[in-house]
């Protein structure tokens, strides 16, 4: 989730946004991040108390300068290998990619459309 430093009413909607994400897709990692520090450096010493509650990785990024981007994909990537290595057992969606495996998301060989492609 991002939101920007800026602007308190993207803080504010941090909650909607995390019970709306939560309420779909309850077992999913999830990082905060408040991005555009580089428009006001006092952000950064700002206390976040919902996000501390929440107890989520938070971060501060500025897309225009680049600060801790390659930070926070490498973070969501390392994550979401995690969650897709451990999926809790009780994830709608892990056990229905588990059912159909891998290889069911392959094209099926020699399965050609009338125009030619491949079909999947």
């Amino acid at each position: 989730m991002v939101f920007d430093a800026t602007r308190k009413i993207t803080y504010d909607n941090l909650k909607i946004w995390y019970g709306e994400m939560r309420h779909h897709c309850p077992h999913i990692p999830v990082i905060c991040i408040a991005n555009k520090i580089d428009l006001d450096p006092r952000t950064t010493k700002r206390s976040y108390k919902y996000i501390e509650d929440l107890k989520i990785p938070f971060n501060f990024v500025s897309a225009a300068d680049g600060t801790n981007v390659v930070k926070i994909f490498r973070d969501a990537l390392d994550l979401s290998i995690n969650y897709k290595k451990n999926p809790p057992k009780d994830d709608f969606m892990a056990e229905v990619l588990e059912l159909i495996g891998e290889d069911a998301l392959d094209p099926v060989d020699g399965v050609k459309n009338d125009d030619g492609d491949e079909e999947f």
